[in-house]
């Protein structure tokens, strides 16, 4: 979202900017600027600028199957608070999302910006009373493996360890908060001093476990500042009772996000190297746990 592409086509900023002047918002104040934002692997970002203001346009794939409504609630929710950028409309005849812009951003670095903003913010967003579906991991690990090519051996060798971290982590004592799920450096924007979560298209209600797990492996955490992470997350829910029950959880919420990353990524067009890497994260994983 801070990162601008260069590499963008006329076409398709001529593209953007018809489908802007489509959109009720752009009546009164026509777009004056558009250029590409960083893009993720399903989803693209536009910089839009008018007369009145600064804003965002996120386009979704036409056959997405994501409910964004959900999404729009969990975003309006953390805006609220302070912790994401407000949204501005959703239009799901021409599959965008309209939100503030976030101006002189760059994406969070957890040796430079401090653990302690997102570990605070994070904590702060689990615990908005936002109504969502609920994340059945067994059920959702499914459906990822169903939707991969054929299952050969080494695909069923590599399955059963994350069922069997579903099922423990479904069978362990339970945080279910409203948890983000996609929770890498792309979607945690650092601006006038503060941390802004961006993308709600994951977020859910799912045990806590499972976004200190998608920390600790997105930005490649070791023991000891995994170690430091939790203890401040169980200080921030002021919840020290929380501290053992996430040690104990985290190895398995650590196998079970990398089979979900690893599952997702082999079913995206051109992503086979996202893929291998977490591939290779599941079987180190799945040997220690």
């Amino acid at each position: 979202m801070a990162q601008s592409l260069s590499t963008a086509t006329s076409s398709e900023i001529e593209h953007v900017t018809r489908l802007c002047q489509r959109l009720e918002f752009f009546v009164v104040q026509p777009p004056l600027q558009v250029r590409p934002l960083s893009h993720g692997e399903s989803n693209q970002s536009y910089y839009v600028k008018t007369a009145q203001g600064e804003y965002v346009l996120r386009c979704y794939p036409a056959d997405s199957a994501i409910c964004r409504q959900q999404e729009l609630r969990c975003q309006h929710a953390a805006a609220a608070k302070g912790l994401a950028p407000a949204p501005l409309c959703l239009n799901n005849h021409y599959q965008v999302m309209l939100s503030d812009y976030i101006a002189s951003g760059e994406p969070f670095n957890y040796q430079r910006h401090g653990y302690h903003c997102l570990v605070a913010t994070l904590a702060q967003y689990h615990q908005l009373p936002v109504q969502t579906a609920e994340l059945d991991c067994c059920r959702y690990l499914a459906q990822l493996a169903a939707a991969v090519a054929p299952a050969d051996t080494v695909m069923a060798e590599m399955l059963l360890p994350l069922q069997q971290a579903a099922k423990q982590l479904q069978q362990a004592e339970a945080d279910t908060v409203l948890c983000h799920l996609d929770l890498h450096a792309g979607n945690l924007l650092y601006a006038a001093a503060k941390l802004w979560l961006l993308d709600f298209e994951y977020s859910q209600r799912a045990d806590s476990s499972l976004d200190l797990a998608a920390i600790s492996l997105h930005f490649n955490l070791t023991a000891e500042a995994i170690e430091q992470m939790l203890q401040q997350y169980s200080n921030n829910r002021h919840r020290p009772d929380l501290l053992a029950t996430l040690q104990s959880k985290l190895p398995a919420a650590r196998l079970l996000y990398s089979g979900f990353c690893w599952l997702w990524y082999l079913t995206m067009p051109g992503c086979q190297q996202q893929a291998q890497h977490w591939q290779q994260q599941v079987k180190q994983l799945a040997e220690v746990l």
